[in-house]
């Protein structure tokens, strides 16, 4: 039987860290004798035998990934690669960060490094539009070169890419019906970029809202929400940083409006007022990334597991 004892289980009752099990795991001729017996005996008494034993003896591997992240200055994705560590160590996983900028020239860039830098696989975590020619040829490189490669929503009509199973329709489908229960129907959705995969999927959810691409920054933000006219009643918001910024700019202008949150972070409940929010909190998102990619180097038959989007009430509405 499988146990659900992880590698930090093994690291407390070893009495060493998580990366000395992950030495043990993955280049036990590092470590001591006694070092790498304490660590056995605890992963046999603990039934802990995880994909990360055999990979440790796969020659050709890593065990390490990367993640690609659109902006690590947004807290959505300071949150994920957070959640993304956490996983990858527990199965043994090293990561290499590397955030893109919102540049698909620096994307292709690392892409086209990545094979060369000893990595069994790769997270694409982006809400930009990624889907060129160019990103698509660097991708199949990419898979030619037998790395893994899952991706935070579908946006690529290439084979052998795995997408994490998140509906962002939900996020604001809910977020139209709580206001709707409270007589609210005229929102305004405000989007970084409503032609990118996940500003398509959230203008999907909310097709009575209108739509406004403001960017993705709070100062964007600002200028559009001060020239929005009196005709609407709400804010849905894709970003916790477009939020505030959408509430800094009514403050100055006298209004006050209900706002909802398409994405669920720690920051937007430590905030006064603080947010309502409509999303996947990026943890699950981030674990569900791993196991995917965890999957796919291991070889092992993925099984679906969709993720979905809960709505929070706070301060803000």
């Amino acid at each position: 039987m499988e146990s659900n004892a992880t590698i930090l289980d093994v690291a407390r009752r070893a009495g060493v860290s998580r990366t000395t099990v992950s030495r043990v795991l993955n280049e036990p001729d590092r470590v001591s004798k006694d070092t790498l017996q304490r660590v056995q005996e605890a992963a046999t008494a603990l039934n802990y035998s995880p994909n990360s034993f055999a990979r440790g003896l796969r020659s050709g591997r890593t065990d390490v990934i990367a993640l690609l992240v659109g902006d690590i200055s947004q807290p959505f994705h300071g949150s994920l690669a957070q959640a993304v560590v956490e996983a990858a160590e527990e199965r043994g996983f090293g990561v290499m960060l590397y955030d893109l900028g919102h540049s698909t020239a620096r994307l292709e860039d690392v892409l086209r490094k990545l094979p060369r830098q000893g990595v069994d696989g790769m997270i694409i975590a982006t809400a930009d539009d990624i889907s060129t020619s160019s990103i698509s040829d660097a991708v199949n490189e990419c898979l030619d070169q037998g790395l893994a490669i899952v991706t935070g929503v579908e946006q690529f009509e290439v084979d052998g890419i795995t997408s994490v199973l998140t509906d962002y329709r939900e996020g604001t489908q809910l977020a139209m019906e709580a206001l709707a229960t409270e007589g609210l129907q005229r929102p305004a959705l405000l989007l970084g970029d409503r032609n990118g995969p996940i500003g398509k999927r959230l203008v999907a959810g909310a097709p009575h809202a209108t739509v406004y691409d403001v960017g993705y920054t709070f100062d964007d933000v600002e200028s559009v929400v001060q020239a929005l006219t009196h005709d609407h009643d709400a804010l849905i918001v894709a970003t916790l940083p477009m939020a505030l910024g959408a509430m800094s700019a009514l403050t100055r202008a006298g209004r006050s409006l209900p706002i909802i949150v398409c994405e669920e972070v720690p920051f937007a409940a430590q905030v006064t007022p603080a947010f309502s929010t409509s999303a996947v909190p990026p943890q699950e998102t981030g674990r569900e990334m791993v196991r995917l990619v965890d999957a796919i180097i291991g070889s092992i038959p993925i099984e679906p597991r969709a993720l979905h989007a809960t709505l929070t009430r706070r301060e803000s509405f």
